[in-house]
């Protein structure tokens, strides 16, 4: 491992591969070297190029000019009714890839399906328990699909390790997750700096209110917040949300633009832990992209020190 005390995660939503200009293109895949990440999460690959070759050429793209045996090891996951895929890129010099484990509930009607990998630390032989790594992007337009879609998404919360058996878990120890996700949703309001949901009486995009909000029981439209507060009824921590309530960072809050007409700034994209991991977090930053895309970057630094305890038995 390089002397560097930090693993890097970075989750972006580069809608379409910078719609087919090179120059965007370009553009974010040199900004994602200048991160130097370790894992990166993907939210939308676009489906038709999905092919060998077009990872092949993701992973060159993420592979910093000057260290090719860097070069990560690309993961699509499964296509979607958008003809969109998610994607997990891993690099070899800290993590190693177990096996995946995609959710893939019979009859869901998945946004853009979930690529989930389980990965254990390549320079820590005594770490034996494995992270859970997963990449999600929700249905854009239907709340009841982002419902099931969260309640599948604890699953990676519940996976448990046989060989990693406790007095408190005699089954075994549930397994350390980070999930990273486009929630097309909003989170729970109330945290002091964050962008509240929009009023639905201002938005002029109609079927975005559909798209967006459920009625409640007297009949009023109510933001959609259910895959935030499941994720962290399942004991996965928001981790902006977090690091806001315990340190008073506001930063780590800031929105995606948003379009006018839907009620602008919001924050869709979000990245979640289990609270092993938490401990390991050094730092969140919202990196900014205008110009490259309408949703920023998420770089989340993890102690390498502190991820090896929580994965040693």
């Amino acid at each position: 491992m390089p002397q560097d005390t930090l693993f890097r995660a970075v989750f972006g939503n580069f809608a379409l591969e910078g719609k087919g200009d090179p120059a965007v293109r370009h553009d974010y895949y040199r900004l994602l070297r200048s991160l130097d990440p370790h894992l990166i999460g993907r939210a939308e690959v676009r489906g038709t190029g999905a092919s060998a070759e077009h990872l092949l050429a993701m992973e060159v793209a993420l592979t910093p000019p000057d260290r090719p045996h860097l070069r990560p090891q690309g993961i699509l996951g499964g296509p979607a009714v958008a003809d969109l895929r998610t994607a997990v890129f891993i690099r070899p010099d800290a993590f190693r890839l177990v096996r995946r484990n995609d959710p893939r509930p019979p009859g869901s009607p998945w946004g853009c399906p979930p690529t989930t990998v389980d990965l254990r630390l390549a320079a820590f032989p005594a770490a034996t328990r494995e992270l859970v790594f997963t990449v999600a992007h929700h249905h854009y337009a239907s709340p009841p699909a982002r419902k099931l879609e969260g309640q599948e998404l604890t699953k990676a919360a519940d996976r448990r390790d046989s060989a990693d058996r406790t007095p408190v878990y005699p089954n075994g120890r549930p397994r350390e997750a980070l999930t990273v996700l486009d929630a097309n949703s909003y989170p729970e309001p109330g945290t002091p700096g964050d962008t509240p949901p929009p009023n639905p009486k201002l938005i002029a995009d109609r079927s975005h209110i559909a798209h967006r909000f459920v009625l409640g029981d007297d009949g009023s439209l109510v933001p959609d917040t259910y895959s935030d507060r499941i994720l962290r009824t399942a004991g996965m921590e928001d981790i902006a949300r977090h690091l806001a309530l315990t340190t008073g960072r506001t930063d780590v809050l800031a929105p995606a633009d948003g379009y006018p007409d839907q009620g602008g700034p919001c924050r869709i994209d979000r990245a979640y832990a289990t609270s092993g991991l938490l401990t390991a977090v050094e730092d969140f930053r919202v990196v900014e992209t205008t110009g490259l895309s309408d949703h920023p970057l998420l770089l989340i630094s993890l102690s390498q020190q502190r991820l090896a305890e929580v994965l040693t038995p």
